[in-house]
């Protein structure tokens, strides 16, 4: 049986990328679950200041600092889904394998 380039026979070289491929798709799937739990823990965060906001309103008593305050607080959740979103393409694309390109600059 031939070897490749690095020593491994066929079968250990399969073997090998087939466990880089495990351990890719074990992060990328850790990720989605991360991604999962952030966003629920958002949308609670922005629940919660609806919340204030609306009880704001039916006091229609409430002062204008927390009012104020409830509003940036759903601000910045939003900005943090945005932020976190573009943090995960930039993880799962981290994950991806290395593929060599075919020739070179012409």
């Amino acid at each position: 049986m031939q070897s490749d380039c690095d020593g491994l026979t066929p079968a250990k070289a399969f073997q090998k990328n087939e466990a880089l491929a495990d351990a890719r798709q074990g992060r990328l799937a850790r990720l989605d679950v991360l991604r999962v739990q952030i966003h629920a823990l958002i949308a609670e965060i922005s629940h919660a200041a609806d919340v204030a906001l609306l009880d704001l309103m039916a006091d229609e008593i409430g002062s204008f600092s927390r009012h104020k305050a409830a509003q940036e607080v759903r601000t910045w959740a939003a900005t943090a889904t945005i932020t976190l979103e573009t943090g995960f393409m930039q993880l799962a694309r981290a994950a991806q394998p290395v593929v060599e390109e075919q020739g070179g600059l012409n």
